[in-house]
Order: C-alpha cells, then structure tokens, then sequence
C-alpha cells in the first residue's frame, strides 16, 4: 500500500515525465550521433575503395590487364593494406578472357555501389583462367542485415569493354561502432529509469511524510485541539507556503471560536440585567399594578427595556453582516476628507456643551472607496467614546496622516487613556474597562469600529497619546490621490 502511495504522488510522477523527456531527447541525441557517425565512417570507407579503384585503373590505363592485375595482387599483399584502418579488402577482376584476378570467387558483375553478405574468398590470390569458372559465385546483397546493410561495401566499375573491377572493404569497423552506440544508448536508458525511480521514491517520501504531517494536523483540530499547528521546514517552498498559509487559517478559526465563546459568555451575562429588569417590569405590572396608569407606566418601561435589548441585537446582527462581508456591494469613491468634516461640524458643539475642544487636522480631497454609512458610523464612535469617556477640559484632534501607502485618520485625546493590556480585550463584543461599567452601553461600539476597519482592508490600533488614548485607522492607498496641505480649524 505504502509503494502505491508514492507511485501514485505527484513528485513521482513528474520524476517518471522527466525520466520520458530525458530519454526522448537522448534517443534523439543518439540518433543523431549514429547517423554522423555512420555517414562519416561510410564516407570514409568510399573514399579509400574509390582510392583503390583509382591506382588499379591507373595501372590499367598505363599498360593494360597484366598491370592491372599485378596491382591488384601487391595491393591484396601489401603491408600498408594489412595495416589500415580498413582491413578486409576484398578485389575481384575479370575480362572476357576468363583471366581474374583478387581474392573472391567469381561474382555477379553490377556497377556502383553494392553490398555483399557473406563474402567467399578464394584460397590463393590467383590469376588463373582455369580456376575462374570453377569457383563459387558471390552473389549481391539480397537479404541484408537489420540495419539495411550487408557485411562489404564495394563498388564495381568497368574499365573498359569487357574488364571489370570489384573493390570492396569489410564494414566490421562501422558495425563495431554501430554496437557501442547501441550499447552506450541501452546503458543511458537503464542508468536514467534507475535513478528516476529512485529519485522520484525519495521524494515521494518526503512529499508523503509533509503531508501526513498536515492531514495530522487537521484531524487534530478536528478532533478539537485547536492549538495544534504545522512545523515549518523555513526552506519556503510550495509546502512551506502552503503550511504558513493554514496556519494563518487555523489561527483566524481558533480566533473566530474564542470570539464566539466570548460573545455567547458575554450574552449571557449582559443581556441578563436588562431582561431580569424586564421581567421584574413585568411582574410588579402583574402583582402590584392596580390601576390603567400603573399598567400603563409598568408597559412602556417593559417596551424600554425590549428596546434596548433590541437595540443590543441590531448591533449584534449588524457586526455579523460587516463581518461576513456583505456589505462590499455598497462601496463607492467617496471623500474621506469631506466625510470628516462633517462629522467634526456636528460633533464640535456638543464637545463644547461638555466643556472639551474638538479640532481637525485635515487634508482635502482624499479620495477611497468604501461604505460611507458603515465609515461614518466608525468614526462617529471614535468621537462619541472620546467625549464619553474623558472628563472636562480634555482635548480631542480628528486629523489624517498621509503616508506613501496608506492614509492613517486618528481620533486622539488627553483623557486618562485605555491601560495597554486591555487594548486588545476592548475590540471584543461586550467587553468593557471596570471604570466604565456605570456609563451606558454595552462595550460593542469598538468592535464594530473594527470590524469595519477590516472590511475596508484597514487596520485599528489603539496607542498611548501620552496622556489620553490615539485610536488609528490606517486605509491603505489603491489609487493616487489629491492631496492639499492640511490646516488646522478650531
């Protein structure tokens, strides 16, 4: 089982296509070798049988068939022949005399190039007319080798009416080299599925082993431990990335379940006050209520109550839906600049009722895309906690910084600020600082601030100010913008 794991994984097979390619490309590599190779040798061996035909036809044009056949005879005798690169010279002359001359018996006469297999030569380097028709008949090349070919190559002329001339070479040497060839291929091909399947089986195992990890990693958070995670090899391949990536997920899933426990836990223990209040309403309307005005005054506090329990579920339902993301169908250009203004034109009065100064420090006309309700909504609480939340006197700066990417608007104060180690618990649903637990709410406006920060691809960090708290929200820029210079604006 384990064998056909990794013969069916991807890193073994793609060892097995490379295997093919490389064996495609040395056939054809080699294929192109025999053919140079063969076509050089033959056109070797053509030039030496051309050579000898030439100083046998030179003798004969000088002094006859005696000559001729003389030179035939020191050729078939000579040391030079004996030692060429060509050895095995076969000859054969004849004239309508019977004289013959070289060492075959008698052979079919044909001109040009021809093969032979087989070859018979005669016992002696004879001239005689007697033992011409007495010997065994060579025939040409009628059933050649595999390759097309016969054991000589030769090529018969007439030198003149009535005189022919066979010379002819053993082709052993081309035969030699067409084996090693051969040889080398089958070895190349042998060396090359070995080390493709032992190549492509390590791999395999290592691939095998990765991903096991993974799948073990997964049934582990299935089977519910969330804390789990994959090992990094830090080598940043494709695993690696992949591996990082789920980790990612795994971290935002186990976030998303911390979330959903906080926010079941923190339902109920927040929504308990106001329905004990409300059933408390209602019943002192049933047991103590006496006239049409007690049960009058007993109704519209219960409806209060409702309400407001309403209220806290709307805002509920409404981080869920930011949340999921459907609300991106409403982005649109809008003005971040104008936006704030705005809001710092309403809010300012009221910071004045309070006896705190509210400032702007804005750019014109910065231009992103997104919700302008949800957006107005966030900044609306940003400014709402920041005149809430901070006693009389306390200074308040709405401003935009821009950066070459990223425009980051802050809502900053000089009130007593949020301790660092509650900065993160803030940002979670229902979850409110002990020194703000008499004031009204219900600890969700962060949380909505931040999950529409993350909806627009921004990001909220709350920081000290030193005193005070300075909340960011950093958009990051998508688009180039006009930019003024910013002024500030009591």
């Amino acid at each position: 089982m384990r064998r056909l794991r990794i013969v069916r994984t991807e890193s073994f097979r793609l060892a097995a296509l490379f295997a093919v390619l490389f064996l495609g490309l040395a056939g054809v590599l080699m294929g192109l070798t025999y053919w140079i190779v063969e076509s050089t040798q033959r056109a070797e061996l053509e030039r030496v049988i051309d050579a000898d035909i030439g100083t046998i036809e030179n003798g004969f044009r000088e002094k006859g068939i005696g000559e001729a056949v003389e030179v035939v005879q020191q050729r078939l005798g000579s040391a030079a022949a004996a030692n060429s690169d060509w050895t095995g010279e076969y000859i054969y002359l004849a004239d309508s005399s019977g004289r013959r001359a070289g060492n075959l018996d008698a052979l079919d006469q044909r001109v040009g190039l021809t093969w032979l297999t087989q070859p018979h030569r005669s016992r002696s380097n004879v001239t005689s007319s007697d033992r011409a028709t007495s010997g065994r008949t060579l025939g040409l090349a009628s059933k050649p080798d595999a390759y097309g070919h016969g054991t000589v190559l030769g090529k018969g002329v007439v030198l003149a009416k009535d005189v022919y001339l066979f010379v002819g070479r053993d082709t052993k040497t081309i035969v030699a080299t067409r084996t090693r060839l051969i040889h080398a291929f089958g070895w190349v091909t042998a060396i090359t599925i070995f080390l493709a399947a032992a190549g492509g089986s390590v791999f395999s195992v290592q691939f095998l082993r990765r991903i096991d990890a993974i799948a073990t990693t997964c049934n582990a958070i299935v089977a519910g431990r969330f804390n789990d995670r994959i090992a990094l090899r830090g080598n940043d391949d494709e695993l690696d990335r992949l591996a990082g990536s789920i980790n990612i997920m795994l971290d935002r899933i186990s976030e998303l379940l911390e979330n959903l426990q906080q926010v079941s836990s923190d339902i109920a223990h927040d929504l308990r006050t106001p329905l004990t209040h409300l059933r408390k309403r209602l019943e002192d309307a049933r047991d103590k209520s006496t006239t049409v005005g007690d049960y009058s005054t007993a109704v519209t506090r219960a409806v209060e109550d409702t309400d407001e329990l309403l209220r806290i579920f709307s805002a509920l339902l409404r981080i869920s839906q930011i949340d999921a993301g459907t609300r991106l169908a409403a982005f649109r250009e809008l003005s971040l600049s104008g936006l704030l203004k705005e809001l710092c034109a309403m809010y300012v009065p009221v910071a004045e009722d309070e006896g705190k100064s509210l400032r702007q420090h804005l750019a014109d006309n910065l231009i992103l895309e997104g919700d302008h309700e949800l957006l107005t909504q966030l900044f609306s609480n940003l400014i709402e906690n920041a005149l809430r939340h901070t006693p009389a006197g306390t200074q308040i700066l709405v401003s935009v910084t821009v950066l070459p990417d990223a425009m980051v608007a802050s809502v900053a104060d000089s009130g007593s600020g949020i301790p660092e180690h509650e900065r993160a618990k803030v940002l979670r649903r229902f979850y409110r600082l002990s020194g703000s637990r008499s004031s009204r709410g219900y600890g969700l406006g962060l949380s909505l601030v931040n999950s529409i920060a993350n909806l627009h691809g921004a990001q909220l960090v709350l920081a000290d100010n030193s005193p005070g708290l300075k909340a960011t929200v950093s958009f990051p820029r998508r688009t180039p913008h006009n930019l003024a210079r910013p002024s500030d604006h009591a």
